[in-house]
Order: structure tokens, then C-alpha cells, then sequence
């Protein structure tokens, strides 16, 4: 039962991954997201060289461990970069405070391959050095876009539809991992055929939420119609004030 689960989960898998990253090139969301979409073809492309390499080589090749753990450091840096992107998507209108998230981000960064270097150092295997610093990029992860949704609700800026679709993908697969990874991997030990349909059905709600998110055209944000431009003016600054004043305050901190 177990087996049939897996294949069924798998090919769910499968057929979001062949549609979620064409579908998010027709709507251009590379111009807005280039990280983000990069990591959605990375992880069709880990795939299929998986795929490829275990029907030539078998699960227990060794070119198979090879190929599967080469491909999930690289996805790793690819979902990294991604939240990265998606910060600086929502931020990078004000300069001040995006500088100051992408120099946190960055020295977060720092601290958790140094971390990951100190905590697997015993071990010889590639594989656990890779494991851990997933593990605790997916805590990062939901701690980051928590932050970003506090900062954003506390600032009154508006999360565009794809960005905000996207960002709950992201939390709901980070999520499941760390569900996943913490409780239930506690004795007695789990099957690694549950574990492995476990993260693949985290994985299928995370291809949801993108899809649904890209079911329509991205709309290109656009000055709005209003009798006189004075009129834009004010409704801007009473749109932005709160958060301009922030990021005026953090310029002149950097200036320092």
C-alpha cells in the first residue's frame, strides 16, 4: 500500500512540476521573481536527472547518490536565493530597508553554513553536511516571511497576488519539513517510504499554492487614475508615509 501511495504521489508530483514552471515563464513572473523561477526549473531539471539516472543506474547505484545529492545542494542554494528574491521583491522599492534585510539575510547565511561546518564535522558523508543545512533553512525560512509579513502589515505594504501565493507555498513546504523532520522522526524510526511520500505531498501542497497563484496574468502594477496629480501625490504619501520614515531613518543610520 505504501509503494502504491508513493507512485501515486510521485506522478501527482510529477505533473505539477512539468506544469508550474512553464506556466510561470507564459506569465512572465521571471521578470519580477528571476530567483524564484529559477529554482522552479532547477527543481524540474534536478528531476529528470534523477529520474534518468536511476532507470540507468539503479536506486543503489553509486552515480545515483551522486547525482541525487549534487542535485539537492544545488536546490538547496536555489530555494536560498529564492526567499532572498522574494524579500527583495516586496522591499526593494524602499532602498534603505532592503539594504538592511539583505545584509541580515547574508550574515544569516554565514552563520548557518558556519553552524552546519561545526555540527557535522564528525561526520565524513557529504550527505549529512547537506541534510543539516536544509533542515534549518526551512526553519529560516517560515522565521523570515514571518518577520516580512509583520513588517509589511505593521507598514502597510501591499503583497502583490503572485508574491503572496508564492510566500505561502514556500511556508506551507518549509512546514511540512520541519513537521516532518522534528516530530516524526523520533523513535521509533519512521519507514523511509513514509518519509519520502510524507515530503512529496508537502511538496504537491507548495506546487498548489504556486499554481493557483499563476492561475491568472501577472498585472503589472500601474500609476492610478486620479483628477489631478496633486491628488496622486497625497494619496501616495498617505500610502507610504509610515514606511518611508523608516527607511529615511535606516539610510541615515548607514551613513554613520
Amino acid at each position: 500500500m505504501d509503494f502504491s501511495l508513493s507512485q501515486a504521489l510521485t506522478a501527482v508530483s510529477t505533473t505539477g512540476e512539468v506544469i508550474v514552471p512553464p506556466l510561470a515563464l507564459v506569465r512572465g513572473l521571471w521578470r519580477q521573481l528571476p530567483g524564484f523561477t529559477a529554482y522552479l526549473l532547477l527543481v524540474l531539471l534536478a528531476d529528470a536527472l534523477r529520474l534518468a539516472t536511476r532507470l540507468y543506474a539503479g536506486d543503489a547505484s553509486r552515480s545515483y547518490a551522486w547525482t541525487y545529492w549534487i542535485t539537492q545542494a544545488v536546490l538547496v542554494m536555489a530555494r536560498a536565493t529564492a526567499v532572498a528574491d522574494i524579500c527583495r521583491a516586496a522591499l526593494g522599492y524602499y532602498r534603505g530597508v532592503w539594504h538592511l534585510a539583505r545584509s541580515l539575510l547574508a550574515m544569516s547565511a554565514c552563520i548557518l553554513l558556519g553552524v552546519a561546518a561545526v555540527r557535522t564535522a564528525e561526520s565524513s558523508r557529504v550527505s549529512s553536511y547537506i541534510i543539516f543545512v536544509e533542515r534549518e533553512l526551512e526553519f529560516a525560512v517560515v522565521a523570515v516571511f514571518l518577520l516580512l509579513l509583520v513588517v509589511m502589515r505593521y507598514y502597510t505594504v501591499e503583497v502583490e497576488p503572485p508574491i503572496g501565493g508564492i510566500i505561502l507555498g514556500l511556508v506551507l513546504y518549509s512546514t511540512g519539513v520541519i513537521f516532518i523532520t522534528t516530530v516524526l522522526t523520533g523513535p521509533p524510526a519512521m519507514p523511509w517510504s513514509l518519509y519520502s511520500s510524507l515530503r512529496i505531498a508537502a511538496f504537491i501542497g507548495a506546487l498548489g499554492c504556486w499554481g493557483y497563484a499563476l492561475r491568472r496574468p501577472i498585472v503589472q502594477p500601474t500609476r492610478p487614475a486620479l483628477s489631478v496629480p496633486a491628488e496622486f501625490e497625497r494619496a501616495s504619501e498617505a500610502v507610504d508615509q509610515r514606511m518611508r520614515e523608516l527607511n529615511a531613518r535606516l539610510l541615515q543610520l548607514m551613513k554613520r
